[in-house]
């Protein structure tokens, strides 16, 4: 999958120069203040968010690795290069939460640099910075981006196409299958590789796409209408796409829901970002929801916004129930 050119090469341009700004700093305070900055243009971009939420959603443990280096004084490195990617961005972040020189120097004694503030500015660029900085750049045209498609996919519809998405959406047997091949649409439009099996035109899986390369993409369709397809639906739907993560040794999955009422439809989970997202069992589920409801009324006229909340405690409650009663079947073969 390659996002457009022109937009990785503006994006990968405006990293750099901040890169290049940390690296030009010849003060803590300067570096710090400067750091400050960047993880605010840092959030400003989905596509680099997604590169580093889906860092971090490969070691969930990360945080404590990290503590270690702050807490313990123990100068770790990542045994491979993205464990170190994931390791240095948490670490950076941390570093941004308190500015304190004192902070930069004890992390700097936990590598064993001296306390001079020439060494510990270049301990924290060699050790985290680069790391970091050249991991993202290579996700930059990679299939992690994905999520950025699903995000312009998301704003593309509530801008431009809810009158279009609506009317699909009004034939309850079909709705689901008519308004997720407009997604397939889209994305095979944006240069995605991917094919969709008979089965799952039918019904059995949504989509798999670049199926014949080392990272396919498992994402599932569903409507929420409120009433029939509520709550419980959205919970199904969240261990299906689970249960194809498991099936297909995957570490990520997306689902994808076309919100077709005017009530609001929220997910309290612990982990939070430009992509709602909950992590069970080392696999990631990205939920995506997409208003496609016709207002008669404009915001400033609705009243206040109904709301069914999905907890995260409520998601992994029926992925462990369906679990059990999986387990049990097999048990009475």
């Amino acid at each position: 999958m390659n996002l457009d050119s022109y937009y990785v090469q503006s994006i990968r341009y405006k990293l750099q120069k901040r890169i290049s700004r940390l690296n030009s700093v010849d003060t803590l305070e300067s570096f710090g203040f400067t750091l400050a900055q960047f993880w605010r243009f840092f959030d400003q971009h989905s596509t680099l968010c997604g590169v580093a939420i889906s860092l971090i959603a490969q070691f969930p443990e990360i945080d404590k690795e990290v503590d270690k280096i702050f807490k313990e004084r123990n100068g770790l490195y990542g045994e491979t290069e993205e464990e170190h990617a994931a390791i240095s961005y948490r670490a950076l972040r941390r570093l941004t939460e308190n500015l304190e020189q004192q902070t930069f120097h004890a992390v700097a004694r936990a590598y064993k640099r001296s306390g001079k503030n020439f060494e510990v500015l270049e301990c924290v660029r060699e050790v985290f910075l680069e790391p970091f900085y050249e991991y993202v750049d290579e996700q930059l045209d990679d299939q992690r981006a994905m999520h950025t498609l699903l995000v312009r996919y998301k704003h593309r519809s509530e801008w431009f196409h809810r009158d279009l998405l609506w009317e699909l959406s009004k034939t309850p047997k079909k709705a689901e299958k008519l308004l997720a091949l407009n997604l397939y649409s889209y994305l095979y439009d944006q240069g995605i590789d991917f094919s969709i099996e008979p089965s799952s035109i039918s019904g059995a899986i949504d989509l798999i796409a670049a199926q014949n390369k080392e990272d396919p993409l498992l994402l599932d369709a569903k409507v929420f209408d409120g009433e029939g397809r509520g709550k419980n639906y959205i919970c199904k739907g969240f261990n299906q796409i689970y249960t194809y993560t498991q099936q297909y040794n995957e570490p990520f999955g997306y689902l994808l829901i076309f919100k077709t009422t005017e009530r609001d439809l929220r997910f309290s989970l612990k982990l939070s970002g430009n992509i709602p997202m909950l992590i069970h069992n080392h696999k990631t589920i990205f939920l995506i929801t997409i208003d496609i409801y016709k207002h008669e009324k404009p915001v400033s006229k609705r009243g206040p916004i109904k709301a069914i909340n999905i907890t995260e405690e409520e998601l992994i409650e029926i992925v462990e129930e369906n679990k059990t009663e999986s387990n049990k079947r097999k048990e009475t073969k």
